[in-house]
C-alpha cells in the first residue's frame, strides 16, 4: 500500500485519514445519514409533517417565523417555544424524540432541514465502498476562470425535480490516459468549488446521479489544481433522499472509466458477514 495511506509507523495517513473524517461526515452522531426531510416554507401556518410547529416565510429576504405551544415541546438555542419565534440561519432547533432542525436558503425562500438520530438510513449505514486508493487517479489540472458572471443551469433532485442556477466561475482541464478532459466547477461559497460529473461507471459501479469532486478555488489565474478522483464522493442524496442534490451537466461526462473513488453505501440488510462498522481502510 502506498505511503499516502501509512506512515513509516504503520499510523494512518493522508487518503486513510480522509476516509475516517468522510465516515464522521455521513454517519457520526450528526452525520448527513440523519437527515429525514428537507421542506421549502412556502405558505402562511405551513406544516411540516416530520415535526412539530407552524412556520411561516415572507420570502429569502423577509422573516421565517415558528409558532408551537409548550406542550409541544419545541426549542430553539435551548429555549422552550410557547407562541411565535422568529428565526435566522443560525437559529438551531430541538424537537421531540432527539429530531434537530436547521434553517437553510434554497433558491430564494427558507427551508427547514430535519434530523433524526433514529433514521434508517444512519443506523443501518455500515460502509461507504470505495476502490483501493491508486496514484495513477491523482492529476494535475489547468484552472481556466471563466468570464465573470458565468451562470450554469442544473438539475436538482427534488420531489418533483427543480431547475437552479449555480455560479460556474472556472474549468479544470486535465490530461487523462491519454485525453485531454474538462470539467465545470460550481462555486459553492467559502472559496470552495464544486464539481460535479459521470462516467462510464455511472448507473452500474457508481450512482446513475454522478460523483462529486471538492477543491479549494484556485487564488490566481495561472494556478494549477490536484485533482485526485481518490476522493470522489457519492452524492448526499444516495444517503438519504432528502438532499435537493444537484445533478451534473452534460459537460462534466467523462468518456472513461473513473475506477476511484466511492462507490455505493452498504446498508445492514446488504452487509455480508462479518462487516464491521466504519470505513474500509
Amino acid at each position: 500500500m502506498s505511503s499516502d495511506c501509512f506512515g513509516s509507523d504503520g499510523a494512518l495517513t493522508g487518503y486513510d485519514k480522509w476516509r475516517q473524517s468522510r465516515w464522521e461526515e455521513i454517519a457520526g452522531p450528526e452525520g448527513k445519514a440523519s437527515l429525514i426531510a428537507h421542506r421549502p416554507i412556502t405558505e402562511p401556518g405551513q406544516e411540516v409533517p416530520e415535526v412539530p410547529g407552524r412556520w411561516t416565510s415572507t420570502g429569502f429576504s423577509g422573516s421565517l417565523t415558528l409558532t408551537a405551544a409548550r406542550a409541544e415541546d419545541v426549542s430553539v438555542d435551548g429555549h422552550a417555544v410557547d407562541g411565535t419565534v422568529e428565526l435566522t440561519s443560525a437559529s438551531r432547533l430541538s424537537f421531540p424524540g432527539g429530531r434537530r432542525g436547521t434553517i437553510e436558503e434554497l433558491r430564494g425562500a427558507h427551508a427547514l432541514a430535519v434530523w433524526d438520530p433514529a433514521a434508517p438510513t444512519l443506523v443501518g449505514l455500515r460502509e461507504i465502498e470505495a476502490w483501493p486508493w491508486d496514484p495513477a487517479w491523482a492529476v494535475e489540472a489547468e484552472y481556466r476562470p471563466a468570464d465573470a458572471g458565468r451562470l450554469l443551469e442544473v438539475t436538482r433532485l427534488t420531489s418533483p425535480s427543480m431547475r437552479d442556477t449555480f455560479l460556474a466561475p472556472g474549468d479544470f482541464v486535465f490530461d487523462l490516459q491519454g485525453e485531454r478532459h474538462t470539467l465545470r466547477a460550481f462555486d459553492v461559497g467559502s472559496d470552495t468549488l464544486l464539481i460535479t460529473f459521470t462516467d462510464d461507471t455511472s448507473g452500474t459501479d457508481t450512482p446513475g446521479m454522478g460523483r462529486w469532486l471538492i477543491l479549494p478555488r484556485p487564488r490566481h489565474t495561472t494556478d494549477t489544481a490536484r485533482i485526485d478522483f481518490n476522493r470522489a464522493l457519492i452524492p448526499h442524496h444516495v444517503f438519504s433522499a432528502a438532499f435537493p442534490c444537484p445533478l451534473p451537466p452534460r459537460e462534466n461526462h467523462l468518456p472513461l472509466r473513473i475506477e476511484a473513488g466511492e462507490r455505493a453505501p452498504v446498508f445492514e440488510e446488504e452487509a455480508a458477514p462479518g462487516t464491521t462498522t466504519g470505513p474500509a481502510v
